[in-house]
């Protein structure tokens, strides 16, 4: 079988943050068909036969009444944020950010002229007194924000972190993005509900995707926001003139849903995902628990590592590669001096085999 974006030879690249090729279910696609209206051009905030199977799945899952006039489809989480910059912020406003942070974001920021500052975090989240000085001094135009098992750092928000951050937004009147694309890979326990969920008054907007929890190449997600936040987004010139995104795809998805196909392969998932956790996890700590800190998180695709004397990890990447093992440094996601000592390590792309012996090869880098 070959895939479009192949995995390297003779290394295992754990800096990679990509599903497992052999884990997309093809098979379920192979007996879907098309009604003809998925090929004509569509509602402008998506279909709406997709949106309300999509409500249905995402009230289930959250425990939580979803509507479908909440929901705006997209053609992923990517292209949600690219919107939202486009709609909501101008050439040299600032965007508030969690430190450390998503270095796709940082970049798709930098594309459209969005200044950045960086706002430290702990083992909860992003920190709220020294966010609410940065949204009184900097007056951004949205912070970003990824609640929900945390790329890189796998950091889950409490219900109480959560709660107090969409009300400072709210008082602020300071838009919220939060970029969830995690919120449905919990390995045992639920996590708390989305930011959007919490307060319906809240200026606040909830990115989701599909590319984590199906299938990347079908370049399916949504937004979900309350009040007139949605609205502004659906009638932007793009879907004004386009029709809504991703008709063809999120009927083929919508079809699943119903069925209870797609619920039945996600909860296979986080099995497997939460097995390979365990596999990084405890070979991590029986071969460098000594010299490293590594967080055990409770979902979601990342490990993050922290060398406990504060050795810059990208300095040994290069023999890293020479042992058939990569990681992605901590600076790649933050410009605090801190970072350098951090590195992340996915654990989706490879099976548990291949995971162990990267781990092995790690060891024998920084040992």
């Amino acid at each position: 079988m070959s895939f479009q974006i192949p995995r390297p030879k003779n290394i295992i690249d754990l800096g990679v943050g990509q599903p497992d090729p052999e884990l997309l279910p093809s098979a379920l696609f192979q007996s879907l068909s098309l009604n003809p209206e998925h090929l004509a051009y569509g509602e402008q905030a998506g279909d709406g036969a997709f949106r309300r199977s999509l409500a249905r799945w995402l009230s289930a899952d959250y425990d939580s009444q979803v509507s479908e006039e909440s929901l705006m489809v997209t053609n992923g989480s990517s292209n949600a944020l690219d919107m939202i910059c486009k709609l909501f912020a101008r050439r040299g406003d600032t965007v508030l950010v969690e430190d450390p942070t998503y270095f796709i974001a940082l970049r798709q920021f930098a594309e459209h002229g969005l200044n950045v500052v960086a706002v430290p975090m702990d083992d909860e989240g992003i920190q709220l007194d020294q966010l609410e000085e940065a949204i009184h001094k900097h007056k951004p135009a949205f912070i970003y924000s990824i609640p929900t098992y945390h790329n890189p750092t796998g950091i889950c928000q409490p219900l109480s972190r959560r709660e107090a951050l969409v009300q400072l937004a709210r008082q602020n009147k300071c838009l919220l993005v939060a970029d969830e694309v995690y919120q449905q890979l919990y390995f045992d326990q639920r996590p708390p509900l989305p930011l959007a969920c919490l307060d319906a008054n809240a200026p606040v907007l909830s990115i989701g995707s599909f590319s984590k929890i199906l299938a990347p190449g079908l370049r399916l997600g949504w937004i979900q926001g309350a009040g007139d936040l949605l609205p502004l987004l659906i009638q932007s010139a793009l879907v004004s003139s386009g029709g809504g995104l991703a008709p063809v795809t999120s009927a083929l998805v919508g079809s699943l849903i119903d069925s209870g196909a797609f619920q039945e392969y996600l909860a296979g998932l986080r099995t497997t995902l939460r097995q390979r956790m365990e596999t990084v996890h405890q070979c991590l700590q029986a071969e460098l628990g000594d010299k490293f800190t590594v967080n055990k998180p409770g979902g979601g695709y990342f490990l993050w590592a922290t060398a406990k004397d504060g050795i810059d990890v990208i300095d040994r990447l290069p023999e890293a590669k020479r042992n058939g093992v990569g990681f992605l440094g901590g600076q790649l996601f933050s410009r605090s001096p801190e970072s350098v000592a951090s590195m992340r390590l996915c654990f989706a792309w490879y099976g548990e085999r291949e995971l162990e012996l990267a781990c092995r090869r790690l060891a024998g880098v920084f040992l």
